[in-house]
């Protein structure tokens, strides 16, 4: 904790110095800048890069993935500092400036959005500083995502779930782009803001954001992929290998013969020029000509639709049974059966603890005894002068030290053993705990993510803490009271055998307050508890800003996130405060409790002695006997405790563990048939997610894809689309209805089994912790040859052999050490590399630049051809859409055409508008 106080950060927004200049321009500059990720130090970025953008202008990078684009926004920014040379700010290092001052003038649109997990309007007002309800609208107007939000149940009070998961990737995108615009930056940087949007919508809001440019004369810089977007920028800015390559308008780069620039864009353009010709004929035959009712018909999944059906008795996708884990119990016996394989410990253990309880108490025997003769030989000398008695107690002193030290050797081995079994049983209690909960986690089915309640930081929380709180009954608490209760029954033993059966009864009738003193003293040592739940909303805050923590930083959040962390801990504060108070009462009260009771010991045994009821020194052992047995006791009470947090956590696993799945990847039942046609049937499917259960996603929809068929899914973004491939993947159970396979339902199917049999590339690809060979052969046992021929077909062998450690390499968490498109392009190596029966494509090549798209989705044509499987295709692109066998258009959560390319053309209908559009 202490190193990470004392770290003192070379770039730190939180701190108040450096300029802060009374305007800014926008003038940009990069003078010699090179670049290395602290992490990869041997991979050089950017070389001796120079670029000069001046205040106003609107400049576009170009260039492969990989190639450097977004590492100038992170420079900008400062999320690093370059390793050498200049990064200029009117004129102003920008090293020099105040961080918080510098991001706030610059708005940052990023290829994979990041949303908070909030509502709408918080989202988008985390742009700026005192944000009105007004600018939140107008600037999602502006953003073109105004439309559905309002038709969204909650409308601008919708919460987006974690990480915007209630959101699809093109509403994400517009509200990012919403909240980019609220702060009216001087600097907005475009990072593939728009690479997710709808045609219509991507037209829309370019044409929005080129207004919001040339009213505001912002300096504007875009990474682009598709270079038509890029034409009208003042430069275009060509990167390859970290070094700027070329440089200038479009029509000044397009007269360099053999340039990166011309052959870029004239292989983009040339495939476009096909479409749009091919198009245009098609269109002409099939008897239509242009006009100007057109429609939004593309991407991505909306996890909720934004309809309601307005159903008064709703039938809800259940996640699982909540209710058997409210019901969950967990007992001493519970751990001890988690235990059993220890077993043997737990004997040796018990004997130890057995032996160490006795010890205890007998020692009181040789206290008593030793402080009886020393007081009795010590008097004799005072009244007879006589040496002798000294001589003697010398001896006597000797022996009993001789019998001390013995005894230690004996406590000290016992103790030993005793410790080291328990503490062994705990520690594999807690690895086995945590193990079934992290299964039991991954067992789960999509729906329980969803839930607000189950978000990443408070289960990673429940992860780390339950077992280790389960562990508290098991290990030396366990010990303990096993050894508490042999200690008491010694001690009553000594007492009524050598010392005085009267003042022991009046000591077992003060015994439990004694008890008590020990107990709550015990129990201040270990410090306050029961502030896990409470704290579980501060850790899951906690885990969401870190985890996003290049758009808290980008956004100047740091200080809002912070004081929203502190304001979550006043509830823990005020519980601790109130625990706290407790306690002092309590422990001031136990400490009273101990020496009055003492008092009252000594006092009334003193009364018995010079009674000669009895000799002083049975008053030694019954004292001494009972007072260890009392603090051994009150000790082990302490441990216990904990029992209530423990059985609460053990509770927790149990339920999670026991809880009754409607989709459960564990199951081994179901069946598994011998061969896989890939024929796909959705039978009048009704579905509604179960955090929305008033809103319905699709509505008797009804579709069949054959077995081998390559089938594009197109239609307006929240329309229902990529909750088709969640159904296919049984991340969800449809309410009413049935998802077939070669005429099974899946229900039926092994799930493990179906999931063996699809490959899934998604729009915004998850790489792990770990190499690009790991991830790519994820799951699989695969040799390096054969990922290098995955990567091969994914266009992805070259960037990664050009990393010192190649396929080797290390991605990072979520695979921040990669550019998108090197991400995506590994994730459908990966895809490639499964080689499934049925290949779902949800924007797969939405992240790649032209030539790496061009490449990767001739590689993806090969992979259909090689085998005959089932292709479904989410997709915008013409290109894609027009190969396919079949092509469904949905809207309103139901199929509203579907054919080939041509029927719908002839159709004149949703999809011909779709074709019309991005021919104009």
């Amino acid at each position: 904790l202490y190193k990470i106080l004392d770290t003192v950060s070379a770039i730190d927004a939180s701190r108040d110095d450096g300029l802060v200049p009374d305007s800014c321009e926008g003038r940009i500059q990069a003078i010699d800048v090179n670049f290395t990720y602290p992490s990869r130090p041997d991979a050089q970025i950017l070389k001796n890069y120079n670029v000069a953008i001046e205040s106003g202008q609107t400049v576009a990078f170009v260039g492969a993935s990989g190639g450097g684009k977004s590492t100038l926004i992170a420079l900008l920014e400062r999320f690093y500092n370059p390793t050498s040379g200049q990064i200029l700010l009117d004129g102003r290092d920008i090293s020099t400036l105040n961080v918080k001052w510098l991001r706030s003038q610059i708005g940052l649109v990023s290829q994979e959005p990041v949303l908070f997990a909030n509502t709408i309007a918080n989202n988008i007002a985390a742009g700026g500083d005192d944000i009105t309800r007004e600018q939140v609208i107008a600037a999602a107007k502006l953003a073109n995502a105004h439309t559905f939000i309002m038709s969204l149940p909650n409308n601008y009070d919708t919460l987006v779930g974690e990480k915007g998961v209630s959101l699809s990737g093109g509403q994400k995108q517009r509200v990012a782009i919403a909240r980019a615009i609220v702060r009216e930056p001087k600097i907005l940087v475009l990072d593939e803001a728009t690479s997710a949007l709808d045609a219509e919508s991507e037209r829309v809001v370019q044409a929005a954001l080129n207004d919001l440019m040339d009213k505001t004369q912002m300096t504007t810089l875009v990474i682009a992929h598709r270079l038509s977007t890029v034409r009208r920028a003042d430069k275009i800015v060509v990167l390859s290998g970290g070094a700027v390559v070329e440089e200038g308008p479009h029509d000044a780069l397009m007269k360099i013969e053999d340039g990166v620039y011309n052959n870029l864009y004239t292989i983009q353009e040339g495939k476009a020029q096909e479409e749009a010709e091919a198009a245009a004929a098609e269109l002409v035959n099939a008897g239509r000509g242009y006009g100007d009712d057109t429609i939004s018909l593309v991407r991505k999944s909306s996890v909720h639709s934004v309809k309601s059906d307005g159903a008064a008795n709703l039938e809800i996708v259940n996640g699982g049974d909540d209710k058997q884990g409210a019901k969950a119990r967990f007992t001493l016996r519970d751990a001890m059966a988690f235990s059993r394989p220890e077993r043997k410990f737990f004997v040796i253990g018990m004997l130890a603890a057995a032996v160490n309880g006795f010890a205890l108490p007998s020692s009181a025997i040789l206290i008593s005894e030793m402080v009886a003769t020393m007081t009795a030989k010590y008097a004799s000398f005072k009244d007879s002068g006589d040496h002798k008695y000294l001589d003697s107690l010398s001896t006597d002193v000797m022996i009993y030290g001789f019998c001390y030290i013995g005894g230690a050797v004996v406590i000290f081995s016992v103790t030993t053993i005793q410790n080291f079994c328990f503490r062994y049983m705990a520690e594999k209690l807690t690895s086995r705990l945590r193990d079934i909960h992290f299964t039991a986690l991954c067992r789960q089915n999509i729906a329980f993510f969803d839930e607000k309640k189950n978000a990443t930081g408070a289960l990673t929380a429940d992860l780390s803490t339950n077992a280790t709180k389960v562990a508290l009954i098991s290990g030396d608490s366990q010990g303990r009271v096993v050894q508490a209760g042999f200690t008491f029954i010694a001690a009553v033993i000594i007492s009524f055998t050598t010392g005085s059966w009267l003042l022991t009864l009046i000591m077992l009738a003060v015994f439990p307050l004694l008890i008590i003193g020990h107990f709550v003293h015990m129990k201040e040592l270990h410090g306050p508890g029961g502030l896990s739940d409470e704290l579980a909303e501060v850790g899951a805050h906690a885990s969401e800003a870190l985890s996003n923590i290049r758009t808290v930083a980008s956004l100047g959040l740091e200080k809002s996130i912070s004081d929203k962390f502190s304001a979550l801990l006043e509830a823990p504060l005020k519980s601790g405060r109130r625990e706290a108070q407790l306690n002092g009462f309590a422990v001031g009260f136990a400490s009273f409790i101990l020496f009055a009771t003492y008092s009252l010991v000594f006092w009334y045994g003193g009364v018995l002695v010079d009674k000669n009821d009895i000799t002083f020194k049975q008053l030694m052992r019954t004292l001494m006997a009972i007072m260890m047995a009392s603090q051994g006791v009150g000790s082990a009470a302490s441990f216990l405790g904990d029992s209530g947090n423990a059985v609460k956590s053990g509770a927790a696993i149990v339920a999670i563990r026991d809880r009754e799945l409607p989709i459960d990847s564990f199951d081994e039942s179901g069946l598994r048939p011998a061969k896989v046609e890939g024929k796909i049937e959705f039978r009048n499917i009704l579905f509604r997610y179960p955090t929305r259960p008033e809103v319905t996603v699709l509505k008797d929809y009804n579709l069949t894809i054959e077995a081998g068929q390559t089938v594009a899914f197109c239609g307006p973004s929240g329309g229902g689309k990529s909750t088709c491939i969640s159904l296919i993947e049984r991340f969800y159970d449809p309410v009413k209805g049935e998802v077939c396979l070669d005429g099974h339902n899946l229900k039926d199917l092994n799930l493990n089994w179906l999931r063996s049999q699809i490959g899934l590339v998604g729009q915004e690809p998850t790489l792990f912790i770990g190499t690009i060979a790991e991830n790519i052969a994820y799951g699989l046992d695969s040799s390096k040859e054969e990922i290098e021929a995955a990567a091969k077909m994914a266009n992805a062998h070259d960037f990664i052999t050009r990393f010192p450690d190649g396929y080797e390499t290390q991605v990072g968490m979520k695979g921040e050490q990669l550019s998108g498109g090197q991400k995506q392009r590994i994730a459908i190596a990966r895809a490639i590399l499964k080689n499934p029966e049925i290949l779902l494509l949800d924007e797969a090549t939405s992240a790649l630049d032209s030539e790496s798209e061009k490449v990767v989705q001739e590689a993806l044509d090969k992979v259909v051809a090689l085998k005959r499987r089932t292709t479904i295709i989410i997709a915008h692109r013409l290109s894609t859409i027009r190969k396919a066998d079949k092509i469904c258009v949905v809207s309103g959560g139901k199929i509203a055409e579907e054919g080939t390319h041509a029927e719908l053309l002839a159709r004149n209908g949703l999809y011909a508008r779709l074709v019309e559009s991005a021919t104009n």
